[in-house]
């Protein structure tokens, strides 16, 4: 191989390392939307938006000292937008998904296995996959100090998804071995679980190309908890 050639070889290796692309999946309703405009815009709207198909959103973060540009596939959720929807995987890779499901409804989390099961069946690589549970500010669980700005919906008494159910569900499926809530309206938890889900894909494209990331893999290391509940907090101070 000539060295004109290594080098295009090198450049397209870190092409592939430095875009990623990460689809928000989920039924409709559950804040993939909000959770993206959080992410990107530092914004949050109560009012519902309706995607229809996919959108993308584009962010450039660093990672490992090395400048990364993610981007984010919103995508609709309604059953007749699948086709649509797993469009996104059968026409180009995509390296990971974050699989959300609200935690107030219980119904968005029972068909978490019929969304991994269409994502495996037509992804064209392996992604890797994340559950979270979006809207931990409803969780009936959360202290207010002053009891008259507890909101509507809290007093109804959502029925909340039993964390332990969810981070079960995660190593019965083979998933990301971290399950984490997060809230869009408050911003909780947004940034550190896309940046934990990011770097999780840069080990695994590491492993396959075997490459430019390996100095700085030796450096910093992803230990996501096998025991996340030591570390949240599901009673929260709003």
């Amino acid at each position: 191989m000539g060295a004109s050639e290594s080098k295009q070889e090198e450049d397209h290796t870190e092409q592939l390392i430095r875009n990623v692309k990460i689809a928000l999946v989920g039924t409709y309703g559950v804040g993939k939307t909000s959770i993206i405009t959080r992410y990107i815009d530092q914004k949050f709207s109560s009012e519902y938006i309706y995607t229809r198909g996919g959108n993308i959103r584009k962010k450039s973060i660093k990672v490992y000292g090395r400048q990364i540009q993610i981007e984010l596939i919103d995508t609709g959720g309604q059953e007749y937008q699948k086709k649509l929807v797993l469009g996104f995987f059968t026409k180009a890779q995509v390296h990971g998904v974050v699989l959300v499901h609200d935690i107030s409804k219980p119904n968005s989390f029972n068909e978490v296995e019929d969304w991994l099961t269409d994502i495996r069946q037509h992804s064209l690589g392996d992604p890797v996959i994340m559950l979270i549970g979006n809207k931990n500010d409803l969780d009936p669980c959360a202290k207010y100090d002053d009891p008259s700005t507890i909101p509507q919906n809290l007093k109804a008494g959502p029925a909340r998804v039993p964390y332990e159910q969810c981070e079960r569900k995660t190593y019965e499926q083979g998933l990301l071995p971290f399950y984490g809530e997060v809230s869009a309206k408050t911003g909780m938890n947004i940034e550190s679980i896309i940046e934990l889900l990011v770097k999780e894909i840069l080990h695994q494209q590491n492993k396959l190309l075997g490459s430019i990331w390996e100095p700085d893999l030796m450096q910093e290391s992803i230990k996501p908890s096998t025991k996340p509940h030591e570390n949240r907090s599901r009673c929260i101070i709003l």
